[in-house]
């Protein structure tokens, strides 16, 4: 078995003593073991352990070596500082030495120096917090030497002024010690200037200005000092009260604080004049005779029958002279208001300084002839001030007759109740258009509707039945069982035995694996793929991908592997279409338990006899107790990822170890996977690194079955195996006959935990089968070739009886293909002809391809060859383009295999042979152990195996700033 990977780290009480015996301050608070680098493990458990010992003690919430400190000591220091870890490895190891380690050997760099004033500066510290004043340790020319020399040897360190023992104290702690000694000095200071204030109260703003903002800040945070608002004539002010203060006695002081007296008042009752605003109405008080001698802003626009705000732009421009009284407000003196009321020319002047909105005027003159004119003299103000307009720059230019802003006034009123008027006619007409278009867009969906109804009834109609005749006379053989249970030995001896039939594989290598086997074993067997036909002479049964089945002519016996793939949303539907439309009298359908009931809900659907066969397991399956990692894999192991990159990063990493792999995924050749799996069957390859196409019914030899990733990317999102396909991957260890039993196992201890959980889970049972359009379906649907997939999809034409167990297949691809034909194309090309084309086994990396053959198909050329790969393959990048050319050429030769399409292949039996070369090249390649790990796609280092991204962590920092930098221009 493999060995255990190593043990997680975890805080020992061995570990805690390790960190008191190497901290210089010799204790710290608890709080400090939450530190994430010091592992895993009891916390509680391990200070109990280290008391227990003797080598540690506690004093409250601080632990502390009881051999240099007593407990009073701790209680005294740590009234200024909280002690402190050691410096910290990653690991959460200590960094440095014992303390007696490093008190010895400053013994021995003392003795170097040979200087007696040496090792007396360093006994002044002790009795201290660790350190002193520099002054204090330079009162002498030798003393300066000795400290000069101590502090050079590092036997002693500085921060500002005062020299510390770094064996009894660490820059951090005497900067917490610092800190609170000349906080609680400047604190009390603080607090008795506020208490000594009125109500124990002051004004923030003074507070800061004295103390600094941070200071003041702290003692708010802190709690001694609690703020709170109070409104003043010019706005809401903030003050500060001390905690143990009176709230009330302090708002109470804030308010008097901040209200204006009356001898406030003088100066602005020198600057009102003599004039009352009512005679023989005059004040007592001084701000009662500011009051009875002058008007506020809002009071003076009453009595001038003039805008507040057009009284402060008149202010602002000092056609009035104003002033702010105390309290905050703009006031105006009464005789300025008499003269304004009496002069017409100053009246006017300040009715010029109206703001009028350009709105208003455009609605006043709208449609007359000083419209133009308003609209030049309106870009022209914007071109000079880009200010608000005045109703002084317009007055003399848009009427004959210069007007008085109150005529202004009046005939906006009235343009403006013209609007109105036209608004709510306006409005009543558009909700009549509106009423209108509802109505029609009711009809013409209710037309939609009924359309759609009828597409849908006639496409109902077209549904087949699947019940004939005929069904009696068939029987369905439902081989039901976990992998390795001997499910299609079964079932190909009775097709072996009825002489003539299909069996249906998912996979081209599946397929040719039977092929080659039944041959082999005298049974005469074709071979019928999406881009081959080999035809054995005198072969009455055929080993094909399912997609290449035809029902007509089913032959005796029909074998339908990995039946679960019913359910699959892309190609289920062949799967379905399999079942439901074979004509043999015996079919052999081969699931795992979870597909069962699917099954047999589709055969009663169809009324075909069903019988259950039954299988057990052949070889026992456990799960590991103990995690395998990458350098204790044992041989006769598949190791498992779920995508190409992090398969070809593992081969890497194993064969630097000097490990022999195979590796098997999806974009590789079938004859590729082939001549891998045969080099890990024959025990050329130790391990075999695959993704889940290993799940598909491949005979290998492995013992172990080790996932390294518990999550894979399913075209939309990553996302966590489910328990279907970990019991489907799982199944490949222990093959009977094989190998002797199976283990599965995963490389961490996390994964290992979740992957009990799943294989100890029963996958649930599947729920609907899939079907694809015909080509019948499709005749009946208007539109474009993508529309009519779209809709046929949409309009999910499953009769009732149906609904509950089968689903319109995910035609994605199909319709992507079919969106880059057009109408006139399609038309071309005939329906059934454009049908099969975008039924090409294409991904999004050959769209491109696929298209240039149709387009040559549709010009009556002939299909354009695949790009040629590089000539030899050293790396990554030119195994991706080969694999590319490989799916290209196998677009090609999928359509040569078409009657519709084979004129238009000529080169079809040298690119077949041109693409055996490739296969054989890319199988060269991995057997020659090219370097397909990942790297940096800008310093080209070589990535860590987990590393998610395109750029190295070092190139991320580099270019991370100018990265900000961009985003903050744009």
């Amino acid at each position: 078995m493999p060995k255990s990977s190593p043990a997680v780290r975890t805080l020992s009480a061995r570990a805690l003593i390790a960190l008191i015996q190497t901290s210089p301050e010799g204790f710290f608070h608890i709080s400090y073991l939450n530190d994430e680098r010091l592992g895993e493990g009891d916390r509680a458990a391990a200070i109990e352990g280290a008391l227990r010992e003797g080598a540690v003690a506690r004093k409250g919430d601080y632990l502390y070596d009881p051999e240099r400190l007593s407990a009073e000591q701790v209680r005294h220091f740590a009234q200024f500082y909280d002690g402190a870890l050691p410096t910290l490895k990653p690991d959460g190891t200590p960094a440095v030495r014992p303390l007696r380690e490093r008190l010895a050997q400053r013994e021995a760099r003392l003795d170097i120096l040979g200087m007696p004033e040496c090792r007396q500066l360093l006994e002044r510290f002790q009795g201290t917090l660790g350190y002193l004043p520099i002054s204090a340790l330079s009162q002498t020319p030798s003393e300066e030497v000795a400290l000069s020399l101590l502090l050079s040897a590092n036997l002693l360190k500085q921060m500002d002024d005062y020299a510390f023992d770094p064996l009894r104290l660490t820059r951090p702690s005497l900067s917490a010690i610092f800190d609170r000694h000349f906080w609680q000095a400047i604190r009390q200071e603080l607090l008795a200037l506020v208490a000594a204030q009125p109500g124990q109260t002051i004004l923030r703003p003074d507070l800061v200005e004295r103390y600094g903002m941070k200071t003041v800040q702290r003692a708010v945070e802190s709690g001694d000092l609690v703020p709170f608002t109070v409104k003043a004539p010019l706005g809401e002010t903030v003050w500060l009260r001390s905690a143990e203060a009176d709230p009330q006695a302090a708002l109470a002081a804030a308010e008097a604080a901040v209200l204006p007296r009356d001898e406030d008042w003088e100066a602005a009752l020198a600057l009102c004049g003599d004039v009352l605003r009512q005679p023989n109405h005059d004040g007592e008080t001084r701000r009662e005779k500011v009051l009875a001698r002058s008007y506020s802003l809002s009071a003076a626009s009453k009595k001038l029958g003039i805008r507040a705000d057009t009284l402060q732009n008149a202010i602002g421009a000092r056609l009035i002279e104003a002033f702010v009284d105390p309290e905050g407000q703009t006031r105006v003196s009464a005789a300025q208001v008499n003269a304004i009321r009496n002069d017409a020319v100053l009246f006017q002047a300040i009715e010029d300084q109206e703001i009028v909105a350009v709105q208003d005027l455009l609605l006043l003159v709208n449609g007359q002839p000083p419209e133009e004119i308003l609209r030049d003299a309106l870009r022209k103000w914007r071109k000079d001030s880009a200010s608000r307009i005045r109703w002084g720059q317009v007055r003399e230019l848009l009427w004959d007759e210069p007007i008085s802003l109150q005529t202004f006034r009046e005939l906006l009123r009235a343009a403006r109740s013209a609007w109105l008027v036209q608004q709510v006619e306006k409005a009543r007409l558009e909700e009549e258009r509106r009423i209108e278009e509802r109505r029609l867009l009711r009809q013409r969906r209710e037309e939609e509707r009924r359309q759609q109804e009828e597409l849908r009834a006639r496409l109902l109609a077209a549904f087949p039945t699947w019940q004939h005749a005929g069904r009696a006379d068939q029987l369905v053989l439902l081989h039901v069982g976990p992998t390795n249970s001997g499910k299609t030995y079964q079932a190909l001896q009775a097709l072996s035995a009825a002489g003539s039939g299909w069996y249906l594989a998912p996979l081209r290598l599946l397929a040719f694996e039977v092929f080659d086997r039944l041959n082999r074993d005298g049974v005469r067997c074709n071979l019928l793929t999406g881009e081959e036909h080999i035809e054995v002479e005198g072969a009455t049964v055929t080993a094909a991908t399912i997609e290449m089945f035809n029902p007509q002519r089913s032959g005796a016996c029909v074998v339908i592997d990995e039946a679960h793939m019913l359910a699959d949303p892309d190609r289920g539907w062949a799967w379905t279409r399999a079942l439901m439309e074979c004509r043999a009298p015996e079919i052999r359908v081969i699931a795992p338990p979870f597909a069962q009931t699917l099954i047999e809900r589709l055969t009663a659907a169809a009324l075909i006899p069903t019988q259950i066969v039954r299988h057990e397991r052949l070889a026992p399956l456990q799960v590991a107790t103990e995690p395998w990692p990458l350098e204790h894999l044992p041989s006769r192991t598949i190791l498992v990822a779920f995508s190409r990159r992090m398969v070809l990063r593992l081969k890497t990493e194993l064969e630097r170890q000097q490990r022999h792999v195979s590796v098997i995924y999806g974009n590789l050749p079938p004859e590729v996977r082939r001549k891998q799996a045969d080099r890990f069957a024959d025990g050329v390859t130790e391990i075999c690194i695959a993704t889940d196409a290993v799940g598909m019914g491949l005979n290998l030899p492995a013992d172990y079955v080790c996932f390294f990733e518990l999550e894979k990317f399913d075209g939309n999102a990553v996302r966590p195996l489910s328990a279907q396909e970990v019991h489907q991957i799982a199944g490949r260890a222990g093959r009977y006959g094989l190998s002797q039993a199976g283990v599965v196992g995963a490389t961490t201890r996390a994964n290992l935990k979740t992957l009990r959980r799943l294989m100890e889970t029963a996958p649930p049972e599947l729920q609907r089968a899939r079907v694809s359009p015909a080509l019948e379906d499709l005749e009946l649907i208007p539109g474009s070739l993508a529309r009519r997939l779209a809709r046929w999809r949409e309009l999910q034409s499953i009769p009732d009886s149906l609904r509950d167990v089968i689903e319109p297949a995910d035609i994605d691809e199909r319709i992507a293909l079919a969106a880059m034909l057009s109408d006139r194309e399609v038309e071309q090309l005939g329906l059934a002809a454009a049908v099969q084309l975008i039924n090409a086994p294409t991904r999004e990396g050959s769209r491109d391809y696929w298209y240039a053959c149709a387009r040559a198909i549709l010009n009556h050329q002939s299909m354009p060859l695949p790009h040629e790969p590089p000539l030899s393959i050293e790396d990554d990048y030119d195994l991706e383009v080969i694999e590319q050319a490989i799916s290209c050429a196998d677009i090609y030769l999928w359509l040569a295999c078409r009657s519709e399409f084979a004129q238009f292949a000529p080169e079809e039996p040298w690119l077949r042979a041109l693409r055996a070369e490739w296969s054989t090249s890319i199988d060269a390649a991995l057997l020659r152990r090219i370097d397909t790990g990942s790297r940096c796609v800008q310093c080209r280092c070589r990535l860590p195996l987990n590393h998610r991204y395109a750029l190295c962590s070092a190139c991320y920092a580099n270019n991370r700033p100018k990265w900000l930098s961009e985003r903050a221009f744009r």
